[in-house]
């Protein structure tokens, strides 16, 4: 019941924050459609795009797509069409857009091989400025990875640990809520993000008994309770080139509604001159039934931190500038226990002829610890790769 309540409460918010838009000038309303959509209010992973700038058209269509050659020091050598991406973006009236993005990986859907989802869809309504409505299919604000994934914009290969198996990446669910900014003295910003979602459910668990959350993500559909989980973010920029956030997730995760997950991350990123300090760092708390799941774990934490230094800015063509990139991992499936973690290292470097597309050649190496037991031999795996925006 007092799930309902909250739930109850919320749609009441909704309905009056409606009703007091309803009431506003519209002289006051700056046209979303000449500014290629809502990118006043937006958070950048979604209207951050270069399909849409400029645009002034009713509809807008874009996307990205990626391609891999990995060899692995013990395997074999591999191309992979990893990611084909069109993005979708209507501009219904000045306060309105419906945004979408469709995945088709590892070349589509293949019977036990490739996929094609719904990445994200949502409507946006502008109720004022610095405040808008989204519903729909939400790409969760868990970190500040999960909302600026895109390939194109990564400057390695491989995506981070911690961002892959504890956050998740990319994690969108069901849900609505609120998000917006504003401005902070001369320089600052400061935007936030708050939705009511279905939320993870029981696959949380693994066949083995493990907490391994990836696994664990709810169905779009419905909700396997009665309890809505709650995410949200709220980011500050005191500068160009300088963010910091800090975000939640929490909602019951079992059938009954009786056992709580719940994620927290912080993430930043640094700019001075031409090096650029990325990081993000999460920590994991699950209410476990230990009566059927007595050695499972109740926590995780996990953390990586990235440097590029941009260099060769012009110098190899116009508008052309070459990364060079170092990122390192780490993951503690069970914080309670020894053992059962992860680490890596990953060095790099990348070209990238414009802004949009990029090059990359990176090795990384990774490491894992068993329960209890003794830090195993490093495995390494070559990348040569590309992304670009289109």
């Amino acid at each position: 019941m007092k799930h309902r309540k909250r739930l109850s409460a919320f749609a009441t918010g909704v309905c009056l924050s409606l009703a007091l838009t309803a009431g506003a000038q519209n002289a006051t309303a700056q046209s979303v459609a000449s500014e290629g959509g809502t990118a006043q209010d937006a958070p950048r992973g979604i209207y951050d795009k270069p399909y849409l700038r400029g645009t002034s058209a009713s509809v807008a269509v874009g996307g990205y797509i990626d391609m891999e050659l990995e060899i692995p020091e013990n395997g074999v050598a591999t191309f992979d069409q990893y990611r084909f991406i069109p993005f979708i973006t209507g501009y219904v009236s000045d306060r309105v857009t419906v945004s979408a993005e469709i995945e088709f990986e590892h070349g589509g859907d293949v019977p036990g091989d490739g996929e094609v989802k719904l990445e994200f869809a949502v409507m946006d309504f502008r109720l004022r400025d610095g405040l808008s409505f989204r519903g729909g299919v939400i790409l969760s604000p868990l970190g500040r990875f999960n909302l600026l994934h895109d390939s194109p914009l990564n400057d390695l290969t491989d995506r981070p640990t911690v961002s892959r198996q504890l956050i998740p990446s990319t994690l969108s669910e069901s849900g609505m809520g609120f998000f917006g900014n504003s401005g902070v003295g001369e320089q600052g910003e400061l935007d936030y993000e708050l939705y009511f979602v279905n939320g993870f459910d029981q696959g949380i668990i693994d066949d083995s008994d493990r907490l391994r959350v990836r696994g664990g993500r709810g169905s779009k559909k419905q909700d396997n309770n009665d309890d809505k989980a709650i995410v949200g973010r709220l980011g500050y920029s005191p500068r160009l080139g300088t963010t910091l956030g800090v975000s939640t997730h929490s909602g019951a995760y079992d059938d009954a509604g009786d056992h709580r997950l719940t994620i927290s991350a912080l993430d930043a990123k640094v700019t001075a001159g031409p090096l650029e300090l990325v990081g993000e760092g999460a920590l994991i708390s699950a209410d476990i039934d230990r009566d059927a799941l007595p050695t499972t774990a109740e926590s995780q934490r996990g953390a990586y931190l990235q440097a590029n230094w941009h260099v060769l800015h012009d110098q190899l063509m116009s508008g052309s500038v070459v990364t060079l990139v170092a990122r390192g991992d780490w993951i503690d499936y069970d914080s309670d226990r020894d053992g059962d973690e992860e680490e890596g290292l990953t060095v790099g470097a990348n070209f990238r002829p414009t802004e949009e597309t990029v090059i990359r050649i990176d090795h990384n190496w990774r490491r894992t610890t068993p329960v209890a037991g003794e830090r195993g031999a490093s495995q390494g795996r070559f990348f040569f790769s590309f992304a670009t925006y289109f």
